[in-house]
């Protein structure tokens, strides 16, 4: 999405305070397979302690036009405490697993809502196989009933599209499912290790007007959202996966009020005219004049995927760049137009969910 905000006056450095970025070993950092290490010290956002009122945030976020982290801020905080259950697995490695609760479940589980999958190319070694196509033979052989035999066959035809060989880069898929395949998936996951599960597939952008009326309430439009500018809601989305999660690099049109209800996420961003140039450099390098629209499938795989993720979550990032983390409970202002990039903070199959509310 195209923007024609321009650069505050001030250095974005000024306004910023540093933090280290440890670089620590692929197998232990909290970061390690989707965030490169760095040595770098970066800009890190202005935060503050919630829950703050219209007024408190009015005058810290939307008068500034500054991102904005706000800690413990508990914006849909019925969806955190109704959505989510722990529950035993006995006889595995994992003690607990997280799944998606009946409360959520029972209105919603045929529900169709629009999924991604990215099959990475990666895989241990010495292990042969494919954990989606592992997964989809659990589904026909240990569940019973519809509709996960139907899901079985189903994910097998989706799957189909990537064909048989995989190049060098993350292959992707965009498609329509039930709610229910998440649920089946976090239920393989509870009783494989990590490198057994799938990763990687995300109820990515789903409108909450979509939901059903029991759930819609649970995500009620903040206050702040409605309050704090001319009242104007654009639009808002849920955001469910099983870890990793990406968001390529772009900018929205409006303002965005994100918060995070289950797991975390880490958020690169610049303002618009540093973002811009960086998103420009980008085309340059693979000779493309491309849009900066969310989500674009260009971004999510092959070179440009590739290209971004080292522009943005590497050493190669401007100096400018600030981050961000966002723990459960905790919002995040995005002012219009500025550039940012999303990824979750762990990998190992897990379940992350936000919510996010465009407006002005």
């Amino acid at each position: 999405m195209k923007t024609k905000s321009t650069l505050r006056s001030q250095p974005l450095t000024m306004r910023c305070t540093l933090h280290q970025i440890p670089r620590l070993p692929f197998t232990r950092s909290r970061r390690t397979s989707f965030l490169p290490a760095s040595r770098r010290s970066l800009c890190a956002a202005r935060q503050i302690q919630g829950p703050i009122g219209v007024e408190e945030f009015r005058k810290q976020a939307m008068e500034k036009n500054e991102p904005l982290l706000i800690k413990g801020q508990q914006e849909a905080s019925q969806a955190m405490t109704k959505w989510f259950e722990f529950h035993p697995v006995p006889r595995t490695i994992n003690k607990t697993a997280v799944a998606l609760s009946e409360h959520f479940t029972h209105p919603f589980d045929v529900k169709m809502v629009p999924y991604e999958l990215t099959v990475p190319t990666w895989r241990p070694r010495g292990f042969d196989g494919d954990n989606v196509d592992r997964f989809i033979s659990w589904m026909a052989k240990t569940q019973i009933g519809w509709p996960h035999l139907w899901l079985s066959s189903y994910l097998h035809d989706i799957k189909q599209q990537l064909g048989d060989e995989y190049d060098e880069h993350h292959r992707f898929l965009r498609f329509e499912a039930p709610i229910s395949l998440m649920s089946a998936a976090l239920r393989y996951n509870a009783v494989k290790v990590s490198f057994q599960r799938v990763t990687q597939l995300y109820i990515a952008q789903a409108p909450i007007s979509d939901l059903p009326a029991t759930l819609q309430g649970d995500v009620a439009t903040p206050e702040i959202v409605l309050k704090a500018g001319k009242g104007d809601v654009y639009g808002s989305s849920i955001w469910l996966g099983l870890e990793p999660t990406y968001t390529p690099w772009h900018c929205d049109p409006n303002p965005n009020y994100f918060c995070q209800i289950y797991g975390g996420k880490v958020i690169r961003l610049l303002p618009p005219g540093l973002g811009k140039s960086l998103f420009r450099k980008v085309q340059a390098e693979l000779g493309q004049t491309g849009s900066s629209t969310i989500r674009g499938d260009e971004m999510m795989q092959g070179e440009e995927r590739t290209l971004l993720t080292t522009k943005v979550w590497t050493e190669e990032a401007p100096e400018e760049m600030m981050e961000v983390d966002v723990s459960q409970g905790d919002s995040l202002f995005i002012p219009k137009g500025w550039w940012h990039s999303v990824k979750s903070v762990d990998y190992k199959g897990g379940l992350n969910g936000s919510v996010n509310w465009w407006f002005r």
